[in-house]
């Protein structure tokens, strides 16, 4: 019972010495519940207490289209743009701009919709004449299948969000068929008939219905849009950045032993040393990055999964690959020079990753989040490596695309490698 109470006390002590660590295993937590509680606040509630933007093609100009767009903009969970530099949006600009990512939904109205709506509520009028004994009197033609709202969603978007989105679309236009159909009978003086056959009501009200279309005449970005497309790069970037663990742990350990000191005893070889971590930790992450791809691709068909799509450019995910690996490696090395104990780093370091994994749409996409949270994620350099990835799997994007988002991973690396050197001389200056 000594030995065990011993052991207590001395645990105690040596936890004791190490105040900021154990602040660091309340403070980091806490600061975890926040964000979460945050990011997962929009998402939690109902589609429809969200407001989204809305392109809006309307190559139709006819009365269901009207309605159909009145009943749009009076929507609280959409605003609607239907015009770009005081120009009316056409459907290339509209895909456009949904290919790039700078809007999430965009629908076309065709011409004819409202000419088959009205052949459609003609006909049925026309049948409900007959049934009382009338002439028919409206003009009528035979029906066709091609007019119907097409619905585009910017290739990113997950399956949840489109299905949810189109099924409030499909209300609107429900409403502009019904409207349409009401108008016919009142034409008749028939509509305040109870007894009308519903099967008629039913052929109206979905004779121009909304389909979802494809942004690229190949269609893969419909074809291709599934949990493999996301959680395999979106996972496979969360595992990079846990390398800050052995990294950090590393670093810390090689102080404590006095190895570190040593090194920087030898003249011209701290920097050598440096280059040689960050090089060698950025090639065992870029591996990690190509193997987790290559488990995409070969492994989860074997689970009866969809095999995981590269888009027409996939060498240009390499580049993406090293430029995610080296932001990770220079984490790591700014993890390991801020702090001086392991309870301190690792608990940070780890932590610290789900708060950017969080911020960066690892979990929920970004535009779901609060306008102020959008502003954060900014920060999270895994929001750009996702954001990298994403332009080449799913947008068709090439290396040009990218090279935004790669520029901001090379000087989110370059600038935390510079402070961790800084930090690193600086401790070791003040062991001396």
């Amino acid at each position: 019972m000594r030995k065990i109470l011993a052991t207590i006390i001395k645990e105690f002590i040596l936890l004791k010495r190490d105040v900021a660590g154990m602040a660091l295993l309340i403070i980091m937590p806490a600061i975890l519940i926040i964000v979460m509680a945050l990011v997962q606040e929009e998402p939690f509630k109902e589609y429809q207490e969200l407001r989204f933007d809305l392109l809006l093609a309307n190559n139709d100009h006819g009365s269901v289209a009207q309605e159909i767009i009145a009943g749009l903009k009076q929507s609280k969970s959409f605003h609607v743009i239907d015009s770009l530099n005081r120009q009316p949006l056409s459907s290339e600009q509209m895909k456009i701009l949904l290919q790039k990512g700078s809007y999430k939904i965009g629908i076309e109205i065709p011409a004819g919709v409202t000419a088959e709506m009205v052949n459609l509520s003609n006909t049925v009028a026309n049948n409900i004449s007959k049934k009382f004994g009338a002439d028919a009197i409206l003009p009528t033609r035979k029906p066709r299948d091609s007019n119907y709202i097409r619905m585009y969603f910017d290739p990113v978007t997950k399956q949840s969000f489109r299905a949810s989105i189109s099924f409030a679309l499909d209300k609107y236009v429900t409403y502009a068929s019904s409207a349409s159909l009401m108008k016919r009978l009142e034409k008749l003086g028939k509509a305040a008939d109870t007894s009308v056959d519903t099967n008629s009501f039913q052929k109206v009200l979905q004779g121009v219905g909304i389909r979802e279309e494809p942004l690229n005449n190949n269609g893969k970005d419909l074809v291709y849009i599934n949990s493999v497309q996301h959680n395999v790069p979106a996972w496979a970037i969360f595992g990079m950045f846990f390398i800050v663990v052995p990294i950090s742990g590393h670093m810390i350990r090689e102080r404590e032993g006095g190895s570190a000191l040593r090194v920087t005893l030898i003249p011209n070889v701290q920097q050598y040393v440096s280059i040689g971590g960050i090089l060698f930790y950025t090639i065992v992450c870029t591996v990690q990055f190509i193997l987790m791809l290559c488990i995409g691709i070969w492994f989860m068909p074997v689970i009866n999964l969809p095999a995981l799509y590269l888009g027409v450019h996939p060498w240009d995910l390499l580049p993406i690959g090293i430029s995610i690996a080296f932001a990770a490696t220079a984490y790591g090395c700014f993890i390991g020079s801020l702090f001086k104990t392991a309870n301190q780093a690792l608990p940070f370091g780890s932590i610290s990753i789900v708060i950017l994994a969080a911020l960066g749409g690892i979990w929920i996409p970004t535009d779901l989040l609060p306008i102020v949270i959008q502003r954060i994620a900014l920060i999270s350099p895994l929001h750009w490596g996702l954001a990298a990835v994403d332009q080449i799997i799913l947008r068709d994007g090439n290396i040009i695309s990218v090279l935004g988002y790669m520029g901001v991973l090379i000087g989110f690396g370059i600038l935390l490698w510079l402070i961790s050197i800084f930090l690193n001389n600086r401790q070791q200056q003040s062991v001396q």
